[in-house]
């Protein structure tokens, strides 16, 4: 979409119109706009109109004064008065355009009419004004281009013919209206330089707005991927930690209970020394899956901790719930029936699992986040020396004493 924008943005001076794609987003996002500025100016253009009735009556003299009267607030107020009407709300540029050409018309009717009636001195004053009515008209209202076109060449057709019908322009008067017609068309320029101007507007602040969804659109994919496993798609360690901290202190806030599950493959380095780190990967894959589902049942977050260790955190869970959705875990990791390698055959992969909950008040007396980890970490390795393919619980307390948990370690000779 860059790459129209770019070229639209660096098109010919005499190419005023975009490719077809843009062109229509263009007309779509320009077709309406408030008609208050025309209206206003319509309003006082009428306004002038009336007030120069008092040079007519001067001009005319209060027998003569009658005809242009008549026509002034007979004729062109009415019509002037029906397009601020039309005008009202958001009105498309089509009624815009065909408001102020209908104005712009009658005026030049009404004017050249008294032109026509006026004292010869006077005549040539009307012939000027003539053409300021379709030019101030066009310097002013926001036309496109291509209906400039047709409101400058229907007003100078007008123009043209009612000064040969009228008898306005004779071998001894043909340079002045030849000379002011001119004015008729000044708009033109002016209405091809504004609509290039807003055509460059649309397409810098279009490029603006593309680059900036570009923009965003790559950071959220550069957060996804700061927050998430290469391999399992899960949540990554990091973004686990943010939200266990987060969810902990909403949990105080609201005095509410915090489930925290680690799950750890059971002999899963003989796994990967037997059948390759291949075949790992794709046991980590299909664990990972197993585990997403179970604890996005329960409304938690699962992540892969490092290595063959996983982690999960269950809002609102107490001890209770906990264990349950640890041991849900464990059996449906276990029910994808992912035969090891390396144990005897037909044994399957399992998980050793350790729970622990923490109620939101336990801050107060010191509890942190890192203690429920510590907590279900010390549970974790209980179900290790347990014999493996278990659930085990302990509740989180203050500064946990990790030796108990360094001796498990210690007495396993792998995972």
């Amino acid at each position: 979409m860059l790459q129209p924008i770019e070229a639209g943005l660096s098109r010919p001076w005499y190419r005023l119109k975009f490719p077809d794609a843009l062109e229509a987003q263009y007309r779509a996002e320009t077709a309406r706009q408030s008609g208050r500025y025309v209206q206003s100016w319509l309003a006082i253009f009428t306004l002038f109109n009336v007030l120069s009735l008092v040079m007519d009556r001067e001009v005319f003299g209060p027998e003569g004064f009658v005809v242009p009267l008549a026509m002034t607030l007979g004729v062109f107020c009415p019509v002037a008065l029906a397009a601020i009407v039309s005008l009202r709300g958001r009105p498309t540029t089509v009624r815009i355009s065909a408001a102020v050409l209908a104005t712009a018309l009658v005026d030049i009717v009404v004017v050249l009419n008294s032109a026509r009636l006026a004292p010869a001195p006077h005549a040539d004053v009307y012939i000027i004004i003539a053409t300021i009515v379709p030019l101030v008209v066009g310097l002013i209202a926001p036309m496109p281009f291509r209906h400039c076109l047709w409101f400058c060449g229907a007003s100078f057709a007008l123009y043209g013919g009612l000064v040969l019908g009228f008898g306005l322009c004779n071998a001894e008067r043909s340079g002045l209206p030849l000379l002011v017609s001119g004015l008729i068309l000044v708009p033109l320029k002016l209405c091809y330089s504004r609509e290039w101007e807003a055509r460059k507007t649309f397409l810098i602040g279009l490029r603006v707005k593309l680059q900036g969804e570009a923009l965003a659109r790559a950071n959220a994919r550069l957060t996804v991927l700061s927050e998430t496993d290469s391999l399992t798609a899960l949540s990554n360690r990091r973004h686990f930690s943010e939200r266990l901290e987060t969810a902990w202190a909403l949990a105080g806030e609201r005095d509410t209970w915090l489930g925290v599950i680690l799950i750890d493959l059971d002999h899963f380095k003989l796994l990967n020394d037997t059948a390759g780190h291949a075949e790992g990967d794709l046991c980590l894959v299909a664990v990972a899956e197993a585990l997403q589902t179970s604890v996005a049942a329960h409304g938690g977050l699962a992540a892969r901790y490092g290595g063959e260790e996983f982690v999960a955190l269950l809002p609102e869970a107490d001890p209770s719930a906990a264990r349950s959705a640890g041991e849900a875990i464990r059996v449906a990791i276990t029910d994808l029936a992912i035969r090891h390698p390396g144990l005897p055959a037909g044994t399957p992969v399992t998980v050793s699992v350790g729970t622990t909950a923490g109620r939101g008040r336990t801050r107060d007396f010191g509890i942190q986040a890192s203690d429920l980890l510590k907590a279900a970490d010390f549970a974790l390795y209980a179900a290790k020396n347990e014999g493996r393919n278990r659930v085990e619980s302990f509740m989180p307390a203050a500064n946990v004493n990790r030796q108990a948990g360094a001796e498990a370690r210690a007495t396993l000779p792998s995972a």
